[in-house]
């Protein structure tokens, strides 16, 4: 607190309060319009300021005298002095308090907050969006930046509800950029289509995108399309854990298939075997399972062709993903695609249909092992912080929420500390009239 005299300092232990009562130092009060002298004094008027916490006292309220007198340079009109130590646009808080405040905001939600500090939650959030507001614009990626290795997701924003019972209800998502070196979320755009994703890269400059080497993503069409035309640099790479989710699929429509025709001739052991609920074991690998259900694995196997296949099939394109070299990745998938063709399994024969769309793609991947892991991670870090807030509304400021949590926009890469209420320099606060 700057340019006061302190008259009184009170404590109450039970309440955790720690009151101050002081007022400003009159030599040194200027006009708070145009930062002129004050002249004869008009009145003192009585502020009640919320402080920030001192050691174990959660509450400080400070009693300020402000001073107001007749500013010359206003003509003579009575203006109140100006207190360098309060938020301009929360004059009940100091500037201290408000980053405080705004750094818990950034970790935990601003109900949380508000209870920790004994605040009004509707203020806290007020804050947190004119903190989050005013920090964009300041916000520079780092200049020594990695862009070698990039990836590009969407994460669920919210559901809307249906307009009438035939209509389905309308989801909304968030397409997020993401640093692989950095681990971290460049930029955000409404929607997953090629208009969000173009958005989100505009962040970049025409260098930055040419300097990218490879682009992570899964099997979306509209990413790829722009991928291509604004970084023609960039290998674009078809994320692993979408191929084999989509194998795993297949697999399980065959497992379906199969059940059902246990059930129908009435096959104790296989409607045991072929459960929802075993569709796990039966594509793991053979190292993590136990003696048991190997033998009764094997024991399927001799039942089952379908199921066998199956097997085979899916085990055999994991194989195929651990491939370092593009040649030996090539053999393999050429095998791979004549065991389909001799399965005679139709989800295996659409499978294969795709990987010859994505070939090219699945081959940057072997070069790179560039996956969306790191994307995955950052939306499982979005949903937690959704969950939190019971859920966003606002668009804008989920977005800025996302950056701030995820990405640069914190206090931790842009020094907050009194850059949005700073007076001009030129401004000698400190010198007594």
């Amino acid at each position: 607190m700057q340019n006061i005299i302190i008259e009184k300092v009170e404590t109450c232990e039970t309440e955790l309060k720690y009151k101050i009562h002081c007022r400003q130092d009159r030599q040194y009060c200027r006009c708070n319009h145009c930062y002129g002298p004050l002249g004869a004094a008009h009145e003192w008027k009585d502020r009640v300021i919320r402080g920030p916490p001192v050691g174990a006292y959660i509450e400080t309220i400070i009693y300020l005298k402000q001073f107001r007198g007749h500013c010359i340079s206003c003509d003579d009109k009575v203006r109140s002095a100006n207190i360098n130590f309060v938020h301009p646009n929360f004059q009940n808080m100091t500037m201290a308090l408000c980053e405080y405040a705004g750094r818990l905001m950034e970790e935990i939600t601003c109900e949380a907050v508000a209870r920790l500090l004994r605040l009004n939650p509707k203020t806290m959030w007020d804050l947190d969006q004119v903190r989050m507001r005013m920090m964009k614009p300041l916000l520079s990626l780092p200049e020594e930046i990695d862009l070698n290795f990039m990836s590009a997701d969407e994460v669920h924003f919210r559901s809307l509800r249906k307009t009438n019972s035939v209509a389905r209800p309308e989801i909304k998502f968030v397409t997020t950029l993401v640093c692989y070196k950095e681990s971290k979320i460049l930029s955000t755009a409404m929607g997953r289509d090629s208009k969000a994703l173009k958005a989100c890269l505009d962040v970049l400059s025409a260098p930055q995108k040419l300097s990218i080497n490879f682009f992570a993503v899964d099997m979306h069409d509209p990413f790829i399309k722009v991928i291509k035309k604004y970084c023609p640099n960039a290998e674009i790479c078809i994320d692993r854990f979408h191929l084999s989710q989509n194998v795993n699929d297949a697999f399980d429509w065959v497992r379906k298939h199969e059940f059902s025709l246990a059930k129908k001739q009435n096959d104790e052991f296989q409607i045991k075997m072929l459960a929802p609920h075993r569709r796990f074991v039966l594509v793991e690998k053979e190292k993590k399972l136990e003696k048991k259900d190997l033998k009764m694995l094997d024991r399927l196997k001799e039942i089952n062709k379908n199921i066998l296949n199956g097997m085979i099939l899916v085990e055999h394109f994991h194989a195929i993903l651990d491939k370092k070299e593009v040649v030996e990745f090539r053999k393999s998938l050429t095998l791979w695609y004549r065991l389909v063709r001799e399965s005679g399994l139709k989800p295996f024969r659409k499978l294969a249909s795709t990987i010859r769309k994505y070939r090219l793609n699945i081959e940057s991947y072997i070069r790179s092992k560039l996956t969306t892991a790191v994307s995955e991670g950052l939306n499982n870090k979005i949903k937690v912080l959704k969950r939190m807030g019971y859920g966003y509304t606002n668009e804008q400021s989920f977005q800025l929420k996302i950056l701030q949590r995820c990405g640069f926009l914190n206090s931790k890469f842009i020094n907050t500390t009194g850059w949005f209420w700073q007076i001009p320099e030129n401004l000698a606060l400190n010198t007594p009239f």
